[in-house]
């Protein structure tokens, strides 16, 4: 391994890249990498691309503190690029995972899928941002401004051999981070030999909830209300006004998504990733099951309406899988499609009751689907409840602990509005119904805890 020490760096051979490494013994905590890299980059002070943690050890009087400086890991696999609709990532030769902000729609999927939390909003310029190693410094051949400002040298840039590195990237792991595992983090991190057996991050205890995306709760919801809404189509009484009914809940679903985006009037280049990013094909199936919609309202037949369901079903599920990463593991599981589809089997059902007409073979759907719903909902939580990592522990701490008032309201609603609809009318069933589906979907977005790199404990659940 080649060392690139200095103000200046050695030149690439074939077959290698420039990544950070990181000595965690020389390490005093004093941020001015932070600082430089604010400096360098011109970032406002809600935004940084790298982040000092910290990580606690030991049992008294004998514990130990130690610090983690942290930026792009510029990644042999990098999920912030595999998952980008726009393809707005790209791997440079040299090694550095560039992003291109002309491309950036600001839909902060990238965000999502980094299993180290490290690509950012930008709320000023309304499109996600990250470090790029200082990139023009490194073409003129000189370190990255984290690298010069540290004042023990505890950061540098040194040349790696990525077929040996992708072999083995132990040295790419330490306590309390994501494993190296999923996307082959490049950077080397030297851990000090007196480092306690058993850490943890100082941030673990100072969980808060996520932002709620509230237009994707919008959308999320009148999709999976208009899929519902022709599965009771294809399983009960063909009618017009009922087709129209869930082709206005999509149609209106499609520009309310354009609010969560930072640019949308670039929206169309989420069309771009199709072949690997979950989020353009969700756009797409969006977009078709409008389309089948709105020929169920002109052809309403048994054929088109089944046709339309089966088109829903997929649309819905495929949205669901766009939540299935390893960045948020409280997403990443089946249960989120299978809670995404009994979303609209709880909702759509006493939509087509309230504007057609009322069978019993629909009540039961709706009963199997908030049903579904509940069961769906306790058995996430014991999942996360199960596992010891801080990001499953740290999401069912917020569902029983900050959270609990919302979740214990979520059920309320849940099982009145099952009984309103089984015993009294579909209209306030609904009503009811498709308020605990907006709490649970506030709930789903607010209680996830990102993998992330250790933080401060004034710095929450992901900085």
């Amino acid at each position: 391994m080649s060392l690139a020490l200095g103000p200046t760096l050695l030149p690439l051979q074939d077959g290698e890249q420039y990544r950070f490494v990181f000595d965690m013994n020389k390490c005093i905590g004093c941020h001015s990498c932070e600082v430089a890299c604010a400096e360098q980059n011109d970032l406002p002070v809600e935004v940084a691309w790298r982040k000092v943690g910290e990580i606690e050890g030991g049992e008294f009087p004998a514990t130990k503190r130690f610090n983690l400086s942290m930026a792009c890991n510029h990644c042999l696999e990098p999920t912030c690029l595999e998952g980008c609709p726009t393809e707005a990532y790209v791997k440079l030769g040299n090694g550095v995972v560039q992003h291109h902000a002309e491309d950036c729609i600001g839909c902060q999927y990238c965000t999502w899928n980094c299993p180290y939390s490290v690509p950012v909003f930008h709320a000023a310029r309304k499109i996600v941002s990250k470090c790029d190693m200082c990139l023009p410094r490194l073409e003129g051949g000189f370190t990255s401004a984290c690298v010069d400002a540290c004042p023990t040298h505890a950061i540098g840039i040194e040349i790696v051999d990525v077929a040996a590195w992708r072999a083995d990237h132990r040295d790419a792991d330490a306590p309390n981070l994501p494993s190296s595992n999923i996307t082959i983090s490049t950077t080397r991190i030297v851990l000090p030999a007196d480092l306690p057996l058993e850490t943890f991050a100082a941030n673990d205890y100072n969980v808060r909830p996520e932002h709620p995306h509230w237009p994707l709760t919008i959308v999320t919801l009148l999709m999976q209300l208009a899929m519902g809404t022709v599965v009771s189509l294809a399983i009960g009484t063909i009618n017009r006004t009922t087709s129209f009914t869930a082709f206005a809940a999509a149609a209106i679903s499609l520009p309310v998504s354009l609010f969560h985006l930072g640019r949308p009037i670039l929206a169309w280049k989420a069309l771009r990733g199709i072949r690997r990013s979950w989020l353009s094909r969700e756009v797409v199936a969006f977009a078709v099951f409008a389309g089948v919609c709105l020929s169920l309202v002109a052809l309403p037949t048994r054929p088109m309406a089944i046709f339309a369901a089966l088109i829903g079903i997929a649309a819905v599920a495929c949205s669901g899988r766009l939540y299935i990463v390893r960045g948020r593991p409280a997403w990443d599981t089946p249960l989120t499609i299978y809670a995404f589809i009994c979303s609209g089997l709880a909702t759509g059902p006493l939509l087509a009751m309230a504007v057609g007409e009322q069978t019993s073979l629909l009540k039961t759907v709706v009963a199997l689907g908030i049903a579904g719903q509940l069961g769906l909902l306790g058995a996430n939580a014991l999942r996360l409840k199960r596992n010891p990592a801080r990001e499953w522990r740290g999401s069912y701490r917020l569902l029983t602990g900050g959270l609990r008032s919302l979740l214990i309201t979520r059920v309320a609603f849940a099982a009145i509005g099952l009984g309103l609809g089984l015993l009294v009318a579909p209209l306030p069933a609904l009503v009811v119904v498709g308020l605990g589906e907006i709490v649970g979907r506030y709930l789903f977005y607010a209680s996830v805890v990102p993998l992330s790199a250790p933080g401060t404990f004034n710095t929450g659940s992901h900085r």
